[in-house]
């Protein structure tokens, strides 16, 4: 494995402790726009940069907080910790508003990172180290090996210009195809596939797209348990990554590990749930009280409910937003 080289990726200003991954998102977008064939090696640079600092700042803490705990607990509590801040970041995020998914797959990815950068920490490893990008990139498959990843960022321009709003939309789509590739939404995040293949492993986004269309709502559960499940695994391979010696670790604790961010996915369900229930109880309303808006039945009660849905999706996202200011 990589060791703890102290070279940082460019100084830049780390990130401040009550900045969250969604904001930290907000900002890389138009880094990711203006070199949108490097978005994986354009966000981990992002991620060591910004979260270098923090991560080595969060073990000390960690630490501080538990003086007695070994090193197989407070990895525990770092994967724990990452899981619960990325379902937090991507999922509720992504729920309202499917047009802001960019941001929620950004926030979700930096948050995932800002956890392996902990593991590194924890491993010994300075997470400032520009090593740790290529770490990054190992870790989400994008390359085979360090060796390969350090190769390919030699000819990566270090913070390009802003670039929003200058993409072509198919040039948008495939960034948030391989955004959902690399979290495990769907297949492939770094290996070249065919036609069929390529159709096959988008067939969930594109299903979960339409039906965010109808319900918006339905992306924070549908997230919140893909997010859970995958980082999870990612925690457990970084553990293999950067302590070998650890490997039956992760896969020994399983079951403590996989309970312990449940809260957060349980809540945003139930959340969810309560909202979901106000736009079909609004379409069973008007079904009750005949009343007829257009199309007679069915098309009425698809309309309340979609209106319904999108105005209590509206309020759950400004409330939200209003929140995180």
């Amino acid at each position: 494995m990589n060791g703890g080289g102290r070279t940082t990726t460019d100084g830049a200003r780390p990130a401040r402790p009550d900045e969250s991954a969604t904001v930290q998102a907000q900002a890389l977008l138009p880094m990711i726009w203006a070199d949108p064939q490097h978005m994986p090696e354009q966000l981990a640079f992002f991620a060591v940069r910004r979260f270098g600092p923090r991560a080595a700042a969060a073990v000390d803490r960690r630490k501080q907080r538990k003086p007695s705990a070994g090193d197989d607990e407070l990895r525990r509590d770092a994967i724990a910790h990452g899981t619960h801040m990325t379902i937090a970041d991507g999922a509720a995020l992504g729920g309202p508003f499917i047009v802001v998914m960019p941001v929620s797959f950004v926030a979700a990815l930096l948050a995932q990172a800002r956890m392996v950068l902990e593991l590194a920490v924890l491993a010994g490893h300075d997470p400032r180290s520009e090593d740790r990008v290529a770490d990054l990139l190992v870790l989400q498959d994008v390359y085979p090996s360090t060796e390969a990843a350090a190769a390919a960022l030699r000819e990566v321009k270090r913070r390009p210009p802003g670039g929003r709003g200058r993409l072509p939309r198919r040039t948008r789509w495939s960034l948030v195809v391989r955004m959902a590739a690399i979290l495990g939404i769907v297949g492939g995040g770094g290996e070249k596939r065919g036609r069929l293949r390529q159709v096959v492993s988008t067939a969930p986004i594109v299903v979960l797209f339409l039906v965010g269309m109808v319900l918006p709502l339905i992306w924070v559960p549908a997230l919140a348990v893909i997010y859970r499940k995958n980082t999870l695994r990612l925690g457990a391979k970084a553990v293999r990554y950067y302590t070998p010696g650890a490997v039956g670790e992760p896969l020994r604790h399983r079951r403590r590990l996989s309970h312990v961010p449940r809260g957060a996915g349980v809540a945003a369900v139930l959340r969810v749930l309560a909202l979901a229930v106000v736009p079909f109880a609004a379409a069973a309303a008007v079904v009750v009280a005949d009343i007829r808006l257009a199309g007679g039945f069915w098309g009425t009660s698809l309309l309340v409910l979609v209106a319904v849905s999108l105005l209590a999706a509206g309020v759950w996202f400004v409330r939200s937003r209003s929140r995180r200011r």
